[in-house]
């Protein structure tokens, strides 16, 4: 298959074979000169001719540098122009063709035309993922309102049995924590045109409030919950990022431990949830914050598949870090790292 070079490309090998020509002349000029002079004694020819001849070399040098740069400029002025757009709002425009400079012809004008319309679709495809994520957060909220609105005034009837209770109760805790999935997804595609009003608080009182979301759960499989304050760290971030990442480990640990216990662990610069589940191997620990992987250990079914893939990227955007540590049967620790340690 025959591959056709653009004409910038050949317009700088071009330069360069001409550059070696011209060296290759001059070279050959001095040696004849010295060749033909070489009896001669006057001692001051031969270092003449070298001197001419390297003032020569670097004249020849300096003009190739400065075609070869002429040559290639269409395109890194191309590159310029590509590299300020904005993934989110791209803007093309200065890629139009009757924007584009006179000295961009031939092939780098083709390259331009096809990243102006590159750009055009970017900015399409934008534009729809904006109006979709303002459409999917009216119409994902409105069914889950109605569901708890209707939770809420059936858990009002005295008359329910012990058994309708607790489906109740578990149509909540699955409600609640599809809202939060929700919130959660919508912030992430919404991340560079939406920035959460960060603020003082207290990580123990969004803790405290997470515990008392899953104690029902907890209760339900017949675990035990077990809380280690070690301090009281203040942080200053959204706090609902921190109960969208603590909401999905915590979830994540009771899905996944069958029988034992689920500890709590709050120090100064890190908040712990360590479990005796089943654990996980070292392939599947490696890609776990991957979306909807499953590695060759047991697998929920009840589960999306998003709940580390979801708090690895919000604690991401925090600035904090998830740390992971995990051994196959003997259950797994999940660490939130508010900032670097020493």
């Amino acid at each position: 298959m025959s591959v056709r070079v653009s004409t910038w490309q050949q317009r700088v090998r071009r330069i360069f074979l001409l550059q070696l020509a011209l060296v290759c002349a001059v070279v050959a000029c001095g040696l004849l000169v010295l060749a033909w002079y070489g009896a001669d004694s006057r001692s001051w020819l031969p270092p003449t001719v070298f001197l001419a001849a390297t003032l020569l070399m670097l004249a020849i040098v300096w003009l190739g540098d400065r075609a070869a740069r002429n040559a290639i400029a269409p395109v890194c002025w191309i590159l310029r122009e590509v590299r300020t757009w904005d993934p989110q709002r791209p803007n093309p425009d200065a890629l139009a063709p009757e924007h584009l400079p006179d000295g961009i012809r031939d092939d780098v004008r083709t390259l331009a035309d096809a990243l102006h319309g590159f750009g055009l679709r970017l900015r399409v495809h934008a534009a729809r993922e904006r109006e979709f994520t303002r459409a999917a957060s009216h119409e994902l909220r409105t069914p889950l309102t109605v569901i708890r609105v209707a939770s809420d005034l059936i858990g009002h009837d005295e008359a329910l049995s012990e058994a309708s209770r607790r489906s109740l109760e578990r149509i909540r805790t699955a409600s609640a924590g599809m809202e939060a999935i929700i919130d959660a997804l919508l912030l992430l595609a919404r991340s560079e045109e939406v920035n959460p009003e960060a603020e003082e608080f207290a990580v123990a009182e969004v803790l405290e409030q997470e515990l008392q979301r899953i104690q029902p759960m907890v209760e339900g499989k017949g675990l035990t919950l077990r809380v280690q304050r070690d301090a009281e760290p203040v942080l200053h971030a959204p706090p609902q990022l921190l109960r969208i990442v603590l909401g999905r480990l915590l979830d994540n640990a009771i899905r996944y431990t069958h029988d034992g216990e689920v500890l709590v662990r709050l120090t100064a610069d890190r908040l712990q949830i360590e479990d005796s589940g089943v654990g996980m191997d070292a392939t599947t620990l490696e890609r776990a914050i991957e979306p909807f992987y499953c590695g060759s250990g047991p697998c929920d079914a009840t589960g999306p598949g998003l709940g580390l893939a979801i708090a690895h990227r919000v604690a991401e955007r925090c600035g904090w870090a998830l740390e992971l540590e995990s051994v196959a049967g003997h259950g797994t620790r999940a660490s939130v790292v508010f900032r670097p340690v020493a």
